[in-house]
């Protein structure tokens, strides 16, 4: 079924080349109307698939016009054809919600093809990020529906009070789990690791998430995502804590539908480059930090901690010199977004997000919300560990070594072989410091205050390994084969 599009310009012989160019090869359909008045009286009597305007009308320009379909028929494409091509127009057609601007040329056949290419592009995007949009819908709703295990807690995990859905995981009544500990069945060494965790939560470091999977008594095991949030009192220790179990395995399935549903949306929209040869004026996201102004720039670490302060929106945008290109887009304060480039093509999401390094400096270009909401859809971060910053307070140090920061590779091999793609989280004083994935090589590289920590090697299964290391010099080696024990 052909593309209906609804055409605006006052300029006649425009409105004649498009009835004569556009629309050839019989995939589009035009309504043409020779002022912004016409086009909302035709907008109210008939329905239309894209709209394309030119900017500067006697009546009301095209940005006027944009802004009434966004605040009238917020879905529906538009596409700004304009001779104008001065930057703030441009800008300001993008901070409206256009999804595409395009100038005239002096080639009617060249302009208009174009044209005619981008109003196909918008109208499959438009109806491939409603899918994308259902999907997403479907996937918080499953989180919401979820049968949680709620349990209040003392500091030394002594259990106050329980839902029968904790009660479950041992086949008795909650109440008959008042006064024991929380999961009093793991050893004393996973338990420290847990106490150590809810003693160290602060006003400013409220709480803290950990993947541990249960065993229910019907032999079924369930992998949860649980969350520590600290009841603090008014000199700010900690009195209390409230634990929250979810049960993350229908949302894994329902995460994979939607993921599907983002790759298809990926191949249709018009706001991320396929490539990094892809980048021209085009694409907004390029467009939008070559003419927004810096709010400044930061390693990884000090960027999240940052713009999470400042609640900010915008993008954050790195180069290195291997030739790839990063951008990671903020609502909020928080990575909600992630675009990976390089010359082998293009990662989207929680995928984009494991060739980051604590070493990269990102420079920040603020945005509407409305930019930064468009830019996420589509490569949505949900596994936000590899962007989890140290708490600010500092790692506590054996007091018999001296301070200093080591450079720490870890390398992990399996019979020798190096394993790649592999999580390795390190912890210290029962928090988390460092989070990255493992090279080709089989290492990960960490910057350590001098001290103790505990590695945790894990992949989507579960935790493969832990183990202990000592950081005392400013070069350390550790080596962990996961055939040994």
């Amino acid at each position: 079924m052909p593309v209906s599009v609804l055409y605006v310009d006052d300029e006649v012989p425009h409105l004649m080349l498009a009835r004569e160019y556009l629309g050839a090869s019989g995939k589009v359909t035009l309504t043409c109307v020779s002022s912004g008045k016409e086009a909302i009286d035709s907008l109210r009597t008939g329905q239309y698939d894209v709209i394309v305007s030119d900017y500067l009308m006697q009546d009301m320009d095209g940005i006027q016009l944009l802004k009434y379909v966004r605040a009238n028929y917020e879905g529906v494409p538009f596409i700004l054809f304009t001779g104008k091509g001065k930057e703030e127009i441009v800008i300001s057609a993008l901070n409206s919600g256009a999804d595409y601007y395009i100038r005239k040329g002096s080639d009617p056949v060249i302009q208009f093809s174009e044209l005619e290419q981008r109003i196909l592009q918008a109208h499959a995007g438009h109806h491939a990020k409603k899918e994308l949009a259902a999907r997403e819908q479907l996937y918080h709703s499953v989180l919401t529906v979820q049968t949680e295990i709620f349990v209040d807690l003392l500091p030394d995990l002594t259990i106050i009070r329980a839902n029968d859905s904790y009660g479950a995981v041992y086949g008795i009544p909650a109440t008959d789990l008042i006064g024991k500990k929380f999961f009093h069945d793991i050893d004393e060494r996973e338990r420290a690791q847990i106490t150590d965790s809810v003693k160290s939560l602060t006003p400013d470091n409220p709480d803290v998430e950990f993947e541990r999977p249960v065993t229910y008594p019907n032999g079924k095991k369930i992998n949860h995502l649980w969350r520590i949030e600290g009841v603090f009192g008014s000199d700010g220790s900690i009195v209390s804590a409230k634990v929250t179990g979810k049960d993350t395995s229908q949302a894994d399935i329902a995460r994979s539908v939607l993921q599907e549903s983002e790759q298809k949306y990926q191949q249709t929209s018009p706001d991320v480059p396929q490539h990094i040869g892809d980048f021209d004026e085009n694409v907004p996201l390029n467009f939008i930090i070559e003419n927004t102004k810096p709010l400044g720039s930061w390693y990884l670490p000090e960027l999240v901690r940052e713009l999470k302060a400042q609640k900010a929106y915008g993008i954050a945008s790195t180069t290195g010199a291997e030739g790839y290109r990063a951008f990671l887009i903020f609502m909020k304060g928080e990575p909600e977004g992630g675009i990976y480039i390089d010359r082998s093509g293009v990662l989207y999401g929680d995928r984009s997000v494991l060739f980051l390094k604590n070493s990269q400096n990102f420079t920040f270009y603020p945005t509407e919300p409305e930019i930064a909401s468009r830019f996420v859809t589509g490569c949505r971060i949900y596994d936000k560990s590899h962007l989890r910053v140290p708490a600010s307070n500092p790692i506590p140090e054996i007091r018999s070594v001296k301070k200093g920061i080591g450079n720490v590779i870890i390398d992990i091999m399996n019979n020798g072989i190096p394993v790649s793609g592999l999580r390795v989280t390190i912890k210290s004083g029962g928090k988390i410091v460092g989070n990255d994935v493992t090279s080709s090589q089989g290492q990960t590289t960490f910057q350590l205050l001098y001290g103790q920590y505990t590695g945790v090697i894990h992949n989507e299964s579960g935790i493969l390994r832990s183990f202990t290391f000592t950081v005392d010099t400013p070069e350390l080696l550790q080596k962990v084969d996961l055939t040994s024990q």
